[in-house]
């Protein structure tokens, strides 16, 4: 099980068993720092946890702590302004690490999403009017190579009729009011396969991991829309970004939660797995079973 450790108010992170031990022993953390975990009333010193006292921690004397500690180094939490989401930003790209002694409410972390679809809502809306309705691009690109195959669906998306820019632009902005709540879901399903694999981590602190790391990829890949005026060239350009782009946002994710970053990826993997399977091919089996004995009905 997880153990949150804190010194001085500050939170250093959270760690597996074995990762206290090495540290205790080699003085990375010390018998007074407070500790807890899930299930526990209150914090604790390391010294008193029996466990650990052969680890070179000695016993100290009993002290606890009604509540943890609300000290925290992510500037988002110390105040809410246009420096501190830009600084969280850098933090969640540059020191990760630091994520880890947030508090994590959801309801700070949701405003911080929203404040992330908001700076890219003018990239979106200037790609939308320089660069006009995507699905013509999208057609040229698909007739472009050539595949007999595709060339009627292609020549589809190139003479269909774009709807009206204002219709676009309203359901534009409609759908980026509530992309952040639907970035949260998603952040409930990540919490589903983190119990699976035994990662007691609160639903609070995933979602809200969750929606911050989001949030971070919008703001960080929003100018991309300015490569609008090709759409090959955009996805040429996105590709190259998709590691670098994984990298960002799991080891973000895996600061704030305490689970290491690739272990978060396999669990996303997981979690597209199952719902690719439940909501996609599931569905597409029994269509397809359905189709003979419709045949043989008629």
């Amino acid at each position: 099980m997880q153990i949150h450790i804190a010194r001085n108010s500050v939170q250093l992170g959270v760690f597996a068993s074995e990762d206290v031990v090495a540290g205790l022993s080699s003085g990375r953390f010390h018998a007074i720092d407070l500790a807890w975990r899930e299930g526990m009333s209150a914090w604790t010193p390391l010294g008193d946890w029996p466990e650990f006292r052969g680890a070179g921690a000695p016993s100290s004397p009993g002290v606890s702590v009604a509540a943890p500690p609300v000290a925290s180094s992510v500037p988002w939490e110390q105040g809410k302004s246009p420096g501190s989401f830009f600084a969280t930003i850098k933090m969640a790209v540059a020191h990760p690490s630091a994520l880890a002694s947030g508090r994590f409410s959801f309801g700070d972390w949701l405003t911080f999403c929203y404040v992330g679809v908001l700076f890219s809502l003018p990239f979106q809306l200037f790609a939308l009017l320089a660069f006009g309705d995507k699905n013509t691009q999208v057609g040229e690109a698909l007739l472009s190579l050539d595949i007999p195959q595709l060339r009627a669906f292609a020549e589809q998306m190139t003479q269909a009729k774009p709807p009206p820019v204002a219709f676009t632009l309203i359901g534009a902005v409609i759908g980026l009011a509530f992309a952040p709540l639907s970035y949260a879901f998603m952040g409930v399903l990540h919490w589903l396969g983190q119990r699976v694999f035994r990662y007691p981590v609160a639903l609070e602190r995933t979602v809200s991991a969750s929606v911050l790391a989001t949030a971070a990829l919008i703001v960080l890949t929003a100018p991309l829309q300015l490569l609008g005026f090709s759409f090959v060239t955009q996805m040429v350009v996105s590709f190259v970004l998709l590691i670098p782009v994984c990298v960002v946002y799991y080891r973000a994710l895996g600061a704030a939660t305490g689970i290491a970053p690739w272990a978060q990826f396999g669990i996303s993997c997981f979690v597209w797995f199952v719902l690719c399977g439940c909501c996609c091919f599931l569905p597409a089996m029994v269509l397809a079973g359905l189709r003979p004995l419709n045949a043989s009905a008629g």
